[in-house]
């Protein structure tokens, strides 16, 4: 498992390292489809996979990661791989993708949702842990490296081995969201007499109920396709989510009070197929694929983080407010510092009795974050 891993990582290197570099000899472009030289897919059988995302069409995810890496695929095979595409949970609700895949309803997975299902997928939601300063630019290429790292986290397997080599899974990571933000639609934080746990706010992995505990609020688990509709019946009173997918879900309309300046973690998905799938690929298509799902990962992060102050305005303009983190009351900057740093601690633990290498993987998302730009607290980087 591990040489070929260490292939597959190599393979992927190497691909890109000739995709980008301007060396001056690169291939004469084709005039039909204007992509590189691509005999090599044309022993490709034709191919046309089913692939499910639960989420709308409206979000970065499909805008700047689904539609680029499927249309490129198509064309640099010169439409021997083609795709048919069901937004917005038409054919698998958001969360259930793993199991299509498994039975075969769907042949790729455009949004595996690894933090919805910590019972089978323990690691992923490392990315959801609090932190001082992040954007989805740093996440990404701290992420990426966490795809490939050969750090070792349990019984001699890497991340990538023990969250999808085990279960049969080829995967590539999508862009994370910008950093997390803490609204809510009648609630403004202005005293930590305001947490209680009256308070209820939208989670979408143990992380952040680890954090809603950790503020005295009590955080709910929900798909975030459900989260409009329970804001506006008053199901819930808030919720931890990224600013620039606001406008996709609704939710700039029915957010009032907003925090900002404090990173209450990125999430990240994946697209996923079968090895079985894989498998029918030439090894010509499985580097197109590989290369442009990593070329639409950096486009997709780079997309979000720009559309942020886009999603924003519209929620202020809809009756939104603001409030940055650092003009907070001392003793709400005090508790929410607090449950930034318990929140991993909690994490850790958890995982550790659970018989996972919880320190492990946090270390880990530690290390890449910080060496991508991120600032942790001090207390998460003496662990």
């Amino acid at each position: 498992m591990r040489k070929l891993l260490f292939l597959f990582v190599l393979s992927l290197v190497v691909t890109v390292l000739v995709a980008c570099g301007g060396n001056g000899n690169e291939p004469a472009k084709n005039n039909e489809t204007g992509s590189g030289d691509n005999t090599g897919a044309t022993s490709q059988e034709k191919l046309n996979f089913r692939a499910s995302s639960g989420v709308p069409d409206k979000h970065f995810w499909y805008r700047g990661m689904f539609k680029p890496l499927t249309d490129s695929v198509t064309e640099d095979t010169n439409g021997q791989i083609t795709f048919d595409v069901f937004n917005a949970g038409e054919l698998v609700s958001l969360g259930n993708e793993y199991d299509a895949l498994l039975s075969g309803q769907i042949d790729i997975a455009l949004t595996l949702m690894p933090p919805y299902d910590p019972a089978r997928f323990p690691y992923t939601e490392a990315v959801m842990l609090p932190l001082l300063s992040s954007d989805a630019e740093i996440a990404q290429k701290a992420f990426a490296n966490v795809m490939i790292s050969d750090r070792e986290l349990k019984d001699g397997k890497t991340y990538y081995e023990l969250e999808f080599g085990d279960k049969g899974l080829v995967a590539f990571a999508n862009p994370p969201t910008e950093p997390y933000v803490f609204s809510t639609t009648k609630t403004n934080f202005e005293s930590v007499s305001d947490f209680t746990a009256s308070i209820r706010i939208r989670t979408a992995s143990r992380v952040h109920e680890i954090l809603s505990k950790e503020l005295g609020i009590t955080g709910q688990s929900l798909p975030i396709s459900d989260a409009y509709d329970a804001l506006s019946r008053n199901a819930l009173d808030g919720i931890f989510y990224n600013a620039p997918d606001w406008i996709a879900f609704g939710l700039d309309e029915v957010i009032k009070y907003t925090i900002t300046g404090a990173n209450f973690g990125h999430f990240v998905g994946h697209t996923a197929m079968t090895e079985e799938t894989w498998n029918k690929l030439t090894p010509e298509v499985q580097e197109i694929f590989k290369k442009n799902a990593l070329e639409a990962a950096i486009g997709g992060a780079t997309l979000t983080k720009s559309e942020t102050k886009q999603n924003i305005d519209s929620n202020i303009a809809k009756g939104g407010k603001i409030i940055e983190f650092d003009q907070l009351n001392p003793e709400v900057k005090t508790l929410i510092e607090e449950a930034i740093v318990n929140s991993w601690v909690q994490w850790i633990d958890n995982l550790e009795a659970q018989g996972h290498a919880g320190r492990e993987m946090a270390i880990l998302w530690r290390d890449e974050l910080v060496k991508a730009g991120a600032t942790l607290p001090q207390e998460i980087m003496d662990l």
